[in-house]
């Protein structure tokens, strides 16, 4: 009996590791994905977008719907769309978009697909939205694989994004974006647990220099808005002498020191505070029974061999504004 025992507990802990495994590696490649879409909206003179923990469950829950069923559309089965989809992952939005494409072998075909598209192209490239939610699955149907990009917006979420939302930097010196200094009248920073700075004129970009020590860094920003105190943090893991992995592209990724840097999945905290009341909202990526990795390379196969749909079809929601729908967060 207790051999028994102990044999039950070493699978339930070794189906929790390899759990825990997949879903750092989802956190990264998610991070990845979503430093691809910054760059293309930095190039336009857009703000970079924040990878939000909702988003990210809403989305991938829906990519697996589609690979499943085949049929790349806005509404499920019951006519439900992205807003009930978002709002159902906890993320009350003041505006909403859904960008859906299937056929594509990478994520960065997916968005080259998205930008030749003009309604695609302008739900990527609207300046109002602030969080980003990314997924993708791998079925047998006809397309074989599914995108789905969900952004958003929160009327009293103001998020912070160190080096366009990247996991990780092999460089202490660091660019941090503040969503809503426009609206602010000052606004104040700090690194780690490091004394605050001054109340200063507000700046949507700051340059901060992190400890040269290796592991988590988390820069906090406070923005006086009105009468509140609006307050966010984002957390980057500085690594000493290490080439950042390339993923989902064509470059070789870092099997082994990925785990590493992953170890804290609590990294990317946000605050967001009003007048004396502080809520905190966690922005680990959710956990999911296949690795992001395993489903690209199975795209890339498939693509090899010929076996996905020669044309793409992409489809999307324009943002909206429920505001009699849902309450804002």
């Amino acid at each position: 009996m207790e051999a028994k025992r102990l044999l039950g507990m070493i699978g339930i802990v070794a189906t929790l590791c390899i759990a825990r495994a997949e879903t750092r590696e989802w956190l990264a490649t998610a991070h990845d994905y979503a430093v691809q879409v910054n760059q293309l909206r930095l190039q336009h003179n857009l703000p970079p977008l924040k990878l939000n923990a909702q988003l990210c469950d809403a989305a991938q829950a829906y990519v697996e719907t589609l690979a499943q069923t085949g049929a790349i559309t806005h509404a499920d089965a019951h006519g439900r769309r992205a807003d009930y989809r978002a709002s159902e992952a906890g993320y009350f939005y003041h505006r909403l978009g859904e960008n859906l494409a299937a056929g594509q072998p990478t994520w960065e075909r997916a968005l080259h697909a998205w930008l030749n598209s003009p309604d695609h192209r302008a739900n990527l490239l609207t300046p109002d939205y602030r969080e980003l939610g990314v997924g993708f699955a791998a079925g047998a149907t006809r397309y074989r694989t599914v995108w789905a990009q969900l952004l958003g917006a929160r009327r009293t979420a103001y998020p912070v994004i160190i080096n366009l939302d990247a996991f990780a930097t092999d460089s202490p010196q660091v660019s941090v974006y503040v969503h809503g200094a426009r609206e602010a009248q000052a606004m104040r920073y700090r690194i780690n647990d490091g004394e605050w700075s001054a109340w200063q004129p507000p700046a949507e970009w700051l340059e901060c220099a992190l400890p040269h020590r290796e592991g988590f860094h988390t820069v906090t920003v406070q923005l006086r808005i009105g009468e509140r105190v609006f307050e966010a943090s984002d957390e980057i893991y500085l690594q000493g002498g290490v080439v950042l992995a390339q993923v989902a592209s064509d470059g070789e990724r870092d099997h082994q020191r990925r785990p590493c840097l992953l170890e804290r999945t609590g990294a990317g905290v946000e605050r967001a505070a009003c007048g004396e009341h502080i809520v905190q909202q966690p922005h680990g990526a959710p956990a999911h029974r296949i690795g992001a990795y395993n489903l690209e390379r199975i795209a890339h196969i498939l693509q090899s061999l010929g076996l996905t749909q020669p044309h793409l079809r992409t489809t999307v929601e324009p943002p909206t504004e429920p505001a009699r729908l849902h309450r804002d967060a």
